[in-house]
């Protein structure tokens, strides 16, 4: 089609405990702990109990900073921001896909 929009494609991850796969899906759709979304709310906007649209925009953040660390990340490791992000207890393995 002449005027059809390409739709962007978004970087999917692969999270894994001890061959276990814990979650395999888009990387801003990643569990995050609610901890860290509150701390990162207050850095980002002062505000402690954040909405629906500061909430995902916390989420939009992290998953670029989890982008670019596991870009660089040998494959297959989980990287510091991972592990202390994700709401996991263990993480083992973690790549793109």
């Amino acid at each position: 089609m002449l005027f059809h929009k390409k739709t962007p494609v978004l970087p999917r991850v692969r999270v894994s405990a001890d061959h276990t796969v814990l979650y395999e899906g888009e990387l801003k759709a990643l569990p995050i702990k609610e901890s860290v979304i509150i701390e990162k709310s207050i850095f980002y906007f002062d505000d402690p109990e954040p909405c629906f649209i500061h909430r995902n925009a916390v989420c939009v953040r992290l998953a670029e900073e989890l982008y670019r660390e596991l870009l660089a990340a040998p494959d297959g490791c989980a990287g510091p921001l991972l592990l202390a992000w994700a709401d996991f207890d263990r993480i083992t393995c973690a790549a793109l896909v």
